[in-house]
């Protein structure tokens, strides 16, 4: 492998003139070397180590982010739009998976602060605690969190309340006044704020909230299916069941047809994301759609703006929108 020595040499210069321009040196490289240099580093296939650059520029133009699934295409899709950037922008990106673990968590945070990540970006999951509050103190310059968490950073946000709210006023203007919600993780600010919208929503069309009517998922399609048996197999079922994800809505709807329950036939069904396979799936799911790539370009592009100095706003907020399918045409009438 060819050393900045080596191109020095061939380049009739200084090391220290291959390392201004490499560096992009506020020092003046003049014109004419500097193409000499670039042309040589280009004829030697001469690439510079990324360790040393980071000694000299104090940047090692890496990001780390931290999800809690890596089988969940809402994360795959975040992190497409974090990659897009990041190779816009120049930066290598470094992928964490928790599995929701605390002590994964915690493990990834050290890892990124001993390879000077230049940032990182925490999408899901939850926050909390003292041990991941204390690891992440020190990095507070160098963060940005995908989602509301209730730590103050940086954060790329989405109205998951009117989501909701939006989900279940679709219900009601279809005739259904017994709705029920499979939510997410209790800790998650997410599915807190979508419990809140759906009971705003009950509430604004003058329909009684009821425990019972509320099941707990881990957000993958198995709890889905677990959750929606048991609110179907009630002896006063559900006309139409409001899914915290749509890998959640997916397993619910497969529970209905094991009972002989059709959707939207029998049962109406919407979720939550909008992932690609939710205009596929059969019938194709009414969603709460969430700009996923789009979060992941901003969370990036304000990591970007943090590492260089410049100004951003710390929150930046997006819309979902609800995109009507098959599996709420029908419609029952009112009670």
């Amino acid at each position: 492998m060819s050393t900045m020595q080596d191109v020095a040499l061939r380049a009739k210069v200084s090391i220290t003139t291959v390392s201004r321009v490499i560096n992009n040196s506020p020092h003046r490289v003049n014109r004419v070397t500097r193409e000499r240099v670039l042309k040589t580093i280009k004829e030697m296939d001469f690439r510079p180590n990324a360790l040393a650059q980071g000694l000299i520029t104090k940047r090692t133009m890496t990001v780390g982010v931290i999800i809690p699934d890596i089988s969940n295409p809402y994360y795959a899709e975040i992190v497409r739009g974090i990659q897009d950037r990041a190779d816009d922008e120049g930066y290598a990106v470094i992928l964490q998976n928790t599995d929701r673990k605390l002590e994964r968590i915690i493990q990834h945070i050290h890892l990124f602060r001993e390879k000077r990540a230049d940032g990182i970006i925490f999408s899901g999951g939850i926050i909390h605690g003292y041990e991941p509050l204390s690891a992440l103190r020190e990095l507070s310059q160098r963060i940005v969190v995908i989602g509301r968490h209730e730590v103050d950073f940086p954060a790329v946000r989405v109205d998951n309340i009117g989501g909701a709210t939006l989900a279940i006023q679709h219900l009601v203007d279809l005739g259904h006044q017994r709705i029920c919600f499979i939510n997410g993780p209790e800790m998650s600010t997410s599915s807190i704020d979508r419990l809140q919208g759906f009971k705003n929503a009950l509430a604004q069309n003058g329909i009684p909230f009821e425990d019972r009517m509320v099941k707990r998922g881990n957000l993958t399609p198995e709890s889905g299916y677990q959750a929606g048996r048991e609110l179907l197999e009630m002896p006063d079922r559900p006309t139409a069941v409001f899914a915290s994800n749509d890998l959640m809505a997916f397993g619910a709807i497969h529970a209905a047809g094991d009972l002989g329950l059709s959707v939207p036939g029998d049962l109406a069904m919407v979720g939550f994301d909008n992932i690609q396979l939710s205009s596929y799936f059969n019938p194709t799911l009414t969603t709460v759609e969430i700009p996923m790539y789009n979060l992941g370009t901003a969370a990036m592009k304000m990591i970007v703006n943090m590492a260089s100095d410049n100004s951003f706003d710390r929150y930046q907020w997006f819309k979902p929108r609800l995109l009507i399918r098959h599996s709420t045409q029908n419609k029952v009438s009112r009670e």
